[in-house]
């Protein structure tokens, strides 16, 4: 499954939920970064008067605007705000869909590796069937006890209660795919992963992206509550069109209909809060830059655990190698014994499918390795 493919697993109504989770967070970016110019106002009246002796109408029309232009600095740190907090915003939502593909690619590696047990639970039983009948054999021969003839009734009812329980558990997975992905999940591809470099992996963390641009988002809203308390200087205009009252619009009158009113203003707001107001700003700044300092600590980690885990199914895969290569030494003997007649074809079949059964064992393994390695890329940038 090529990387582009890996983003068309989720199904149609999961993409177009993350996508206008995306539109939005754009959106409400924008807006916030022009949050500090505030809007022009038109506003027309029109007014009846019984005043003069007959009924007079007039009518106003207005525009005024109120804007702040100089907020030591506060004007800029809010725009720098919105956009750490836009790109913020953007990368939760990448990393909600990352975990939404790698909850779709895990249940497929776990699907693969449910029909890899299927399977080698088939020759378990097989084998179970076929110490039965040697077991049954050597007791009415009255070479054993009935005991080893009990267990092994008993040995394969366990191993068919555990074919059921994985049957149950292949539906379970079959059921949680079709809620993530509109795709038939045994006509996929699974992709395969290699070992990244740490460096990679620690350089193009998602989550610490996100967390050092939350760390800049609250550091400018530190700076933003700080700067709500200092002086802001705003200019102010109003142009107005209206009727004039018939008071003053006598001849050569030097009211003028038309007109216009501006100025400034300076604003230097006093409050008792403010010392409180600007340490919780600090404080959310400091706990942002410690928070990801943890979290650099706890990838790091990850990695370095995931390492050892990789490591030691390596350890399991030379393990299974080595029985198997017991075994196959085993099945020469014991087909040679058979072909003597001092063994019987069933001891041939059983050893014959534990040598099946310990490949079997290392493709489980390798899918092992595979979810170890995924868990290592689904958070690292353009590798999904």
């Amino acid at each position: 499954m090529a990387e582009s493919e890996l983003s068309d697993i989720l199904s149609q109504d999961k993409s177009a939920l993350l996508k206008y989770q995306n539109e939005q967070n754009s959106v409400q970016s924008h807006q916030l970064e022009n949050s500090w110019i505030n809007p022009v106002m038109l506003q027309y009246s029109k007014n009846y008067s019984t005043q003069f002796g007959s009924t007079i109408d007039t009518q106003q029309f207005i525009v005024s605007v109120d804007q702040p232009i100089f907020k030591m600095g506060g004007i800029w740190a809010a725009i720098k705000y919105a956009k750490a907090q836009g790109k913020a915003n953007a990368l939760d939502i990448e990393l909600q869909k990352r975990q939404l593909i790698s909850q779709a690619l895990t249940i497929l590696y776990n699907l693969k590796k449910a029909k890899l047990q299927l399977a080698k639970l088939d020759l378990t039983i097989q084998n179970d069937d076929l110490d039965i009948q040697i077991q049954k054999e050597s007791y009415e021969e009255g070479l054993t006890n009935r005991t080893l003839y009990d267990q092994a009734l008993l040995k394969r009812n366990q191993d068919t209660t555990s074919k059921l329980e994985i049957e149950l558990n292949i539906a379970k997975l079959e059921n949680d795919f079709s809620l993530l992905s509109d795709h038939n999940p045994y006509a996929l591809t699974l992709p395969n992963f290699g070992m990244i470099a740490q460096e990679r992996y620690m350089n193009e963390q998602l989550e610490l992206q996100r967390d050092a641009f939350r760390v800049e988002e609250k550091k400018e809203n530190k700076y933003m509550t700080l700067t709500k308390y200092l002086p802001e200087i705003s200019i102010n205009g109003r142009y107005t069109d209206e009727d004039l009252n018939p008071l003053f619009a006598a001849p050569g009158s030097s009211i003028k209909e038309q007109y216009f009113n501006y100025g400034f203003k300076v604003t230097l707001p006093i409050s008792i809060n403010s010392f409180d107001d600007v340490q919780t700003a600090k404080i959310d700044y400091l706990n942002a830059q410690v928070t990801l300092n943890e979290k650099k600590k706890t990838v790091a980690n990850n990695f370095t655990l995931a390492q050892k885990r990789l490591a030691i199914i390596d350890k399991k895969i030379a393990l299974s190698k080595d029985d198997m290569s017991h075994y196959e030494s085993m099945l020469g003997t014991a087909q040679d014994l058979e072909a003597l007649g001092d063994r019987t074809a069933l001891d041939t079949k059983i050893v014959g499918n534990n040598v099946k059964v310990r490949a079997l064992d290392q493709e489980i393994y390798k899918l092992d390795a595979q979810l170890e390695l995924m868990g290592l890329y689904v958070n690292v940038s353009d590798a999904m």
